[in-house]
């Protein structure tokens, strides 16, 4: 059976055994599930893999509902414009950690399509061993995240979900017409926070661009603020791209801040990709 796999070992496609369920090339290169529920395409050389202590702190944070907001704008944002559309949906949840998020948005994306596929890919199996124990329905990729082992066209919604948009990978895995929701710090998220790493913060106007392969189908900004401990607001820390700059004296001095009034910004978007003009359709125009 086909599938919309590549091979890690030599980019080949790769089908689907009837029997196993694993994964093989016509080179003979295979891929099994691991007993733990994931398959281990690649790893990368230096994952970014969090302790049991902090990875457990992290879940526990948000499931307690810090982000249910963010979650709840988002797919009032996303339902009508999945309403539009009766299909199968692929769904891509792009460097997905221990599943939260992919979670999260399982039961909306049932009701739009029941056909409904999920796939997270990580670089950290320790999260995604977290994930398949969670949520099995979904498969899960162990995989380095700057090549991803699967074929042009591949899904119809991919999610990046408090995550920078780097090359065009996830968009050449995104087919003609797909939906690209991204969810991106917007200028005053975790301020209270960046106070401690950044001595003289200013607020900077940003300015979000979209890439040329997507049409921009809606946007929101969504602020509002959390009472949450010091303890917490640490583990927060450790969730963005600039936790390297927290010495210990920082988080020291974090231990004995005030979060209850953490303040949280996001934008919301969602793009369209554009069909790919051929030569030929270029011409009929």
């Amino acid at each position: 059976m086909n599938s919309h796999y590549l091979c890690p070992v030599c980019q080949a496609p790769m089908f689907i055994h009837e029997a196993s369920k694993g994964l093989y090339c016509d080179n003979k290169h295979h891929i099994d599930k691991h007993e733990q529920g994931y398959f281990l395409f690649s790893q990368a050389k230096k994952p970014q893999i969090d302790s049991r202590q902090l990875m457990r702190a992290k879940r526990f944070l948000l499931e307690s509902g810090v982000f249910n907001p963010m979650v709840e704008a988002l797919l009032q944002q996303l339902q009508p414009v999945l309403a539009e559309r009766s299909q199968a949906i692929a769904h891509l949840d792009f460097d997905c950690g221990e599943g939260f998020y992919l979670r999260s948005l399982t039961s909306s994306l049932q009701a739009a399509s029941p056909e409904l596929t999920q796939t997270g890919i990580s670089e950290a199996e320790n999260a995604l061993f977290a994930a398949a124990k969670s949520y099995a329905d979904a498969t899960y990729i162990v995989s380095q995240l700057k090549q991803l082992p699967f074929a042009n066209d591949s899904f119809d919604l991919v999610t990046l979900i408090d995550k920078p948009l780097k090359g065009k990978e996830l968009l050449r895995v995104l087919k003609p017409g797909g939906l690209f929701v991204q969810v991106s710090p917007a200028s005053r998220h975790l301020w209270q926070i960046k106070q401690f790493l950044y001595p003289e913060l200013t607020e900077k106007k940003l300015e979000l661009t979209l890439d040329k392969s997507l049409t921009l189908l809606s946007q929101q900004r969504l602020s509002f603020t959390l009472d949450i401990s010091a303890e917490d607001a640490l583990t927060l820390l450790e969730m963005t791209p600039f936790a390297w700059r927290a010495s210990d004296k920082i988080k020291k001095q974090m231990l004995a801040g005030d979060f209850s009034q953490l303040e949280v910004d996001f934008y919301l978007s969602i793009g369209e990709k554009k069909p790919v003009m051929t030569k030929a359709s270029r011409f009929s125009l």
